[in-house]
């Protein structure tokens, strides 16, 4: 409109999208979670009273994310679990044997 009048605006770069690589995760068993707490933790999961046997369980249980050995960051937390569909977080309390869904 005016072309005289030197550009002011200031044009940023274009985004350059990172890939984040994330650590390798081994597929070693479960060392907390047990055959009792997969059968207290499924019938939580179909929101049922009932108590489950292992025969009845229809779920496979992953880790994929344990603190002593990820660490215990919130991104780190967020790398390895986002996106992941059907997840179940269970938490130990410091100092106890209780343990929060």
């Amino acid at each position: 409109m005016a072309p005289k009048r030197p550009i002011l605006s200031v044009i940023l770069p274009p985004r350059m999208i990172l890939k984040t690589k994330l650590p390798h995760r081994s597929t070693e068993p479960f060392s907390v979670i047990n055959k009792t707490h997969m059968v207290e933790i499924a019938p939580w999961i179909d929101r049922n009273a009932d108590t489950y046997f292992m025969s009845n369980i229809l779920y496979e249980f992953k880790l994929l994310f344990r603190g002593r050995r990820d660490g215990f960051t919130k991104n780190t937390f967020w790398n390895l679990c986002n996106k992941q569909t059907h997840l179940v977080v269970v938490m130990k309390v410091k100092g106890t044997d209780e343990r929060q869904i």
